[in-house]
């Protein structure tokens, strides 16, 4: 009797310390609870050739049965005044591609972004249209390659490869390498490589900061090496549950924009 017990504890132990593969991991990431809805203020900072320009957005989110909507709404300065953007990802469940929209006021018109568009610079940043879209974890083959620390965090490294040509053509990303903070289940890092495995994009969180008790990315930086670029987003005015409409998450609201007014009464819901 006193073997099987010793038996079954020592199994139970090993798997309970027994290392996670990189899928539950990355499920994990993509499965964050981070609200059933989600407003803030965001600034897009870039850098270029010395000078730095703002752009300031509102951002809301919200969770559907069977997707995550997010709407971004540009308020300053006055050239991209009223543009904004429509963000469909889809659980993976259902085997559909994220979807996106942009509306330019100049052309009065609603157009989605095509696959091969998503690769294209967001508001004329280092991040890419493709980089808005939720963290998918069947589009690549995953292997856990150890554990680093990241600004003091223990974390978990990640390769990841593109499971198809389909998936590169998308996002433009032939490999990345991924550190995801084992605690608050968080991408701390990320380098992007081409095809001939040259890294030529990085990503960095640089500020977490827990709000209503949930661990939030209040500050990203992404560096181009191609072009010596480099953007910034930056969060303000967090609420998370402030009981965002659906109807802000709609193309139809695209062309119309959220009200300041709207956006004050949901932060201070």
């Amino acid at each position: 009797m006193k073997y099987k017990i010793c038996t079954l504890l020592c199994v139970f132990s090993v798997s309970a310390l027994a290392t996670p593969q990189a899928d539950q991991i990355l499920t994990k990431v993509r499965d964050r609870y981070d609200g059933d809805d989600y407003v803030s203020q965001v600034t897009l900072r870039n850098h270029n050739n010395g000078k730095i320009q703002d752009k300031n957005m509102y951002m809301l989110q919200k969770d559907l049965p069977d997707r995550e909507m997010a709407s971004m709404f540009f308020y300053s300065p006055s050239d991209v005044r009223n543009v904004s953007f429509l963000i469909a990802n889809y659980n993976e469940s259902i085997a559909s591609d994220d979807e996106q929209w942009m509306y330019l006021p100049a052309f009065r018109k609603v157009r989605r972004i095509s696959g091969q568009d998503k690769r294209g610079a967001f508001m004329g940043s280092t991040y890419s249209y493709s980089d808005l879209d939720k963290l998918r974890v069947k589009d690549y083959h995953s292997t856990l390659e150890g554990e680093e620390k990241v600004n003091g965090r223990d974390s978990w490294k990640i390769e990841r490869i593109p499971v198809s040509q389909d998936v590169i053509n998308k996002n433009g990303y032939n490999r990345t390498l991924l550190w995801i903070d084992k605690e608050r289940n968080i991408v701390l890092k990320q380098d992007y490589f081409n095809s001939k495995n040259v890294k030529y994009k990085s990503l960095e969180t640089t500020e977490v900061r827990l709000i209503q008790n949930i661990w939030t990315i209040m500050h990203s930086r992404m560096r181009n090496f191609e072009n010596n670029k480099e953007s910034e987003m930056i969060f303000h005015s967090i609420k998370y549950n402030a009981g965002v409409d659906v109807n802000y998450l709609t193309q139809s609201i695209l062309k119309t924009s959220i009200k300041d007014s709207e956006f004050k009464k949901l932060i201070n819901h």
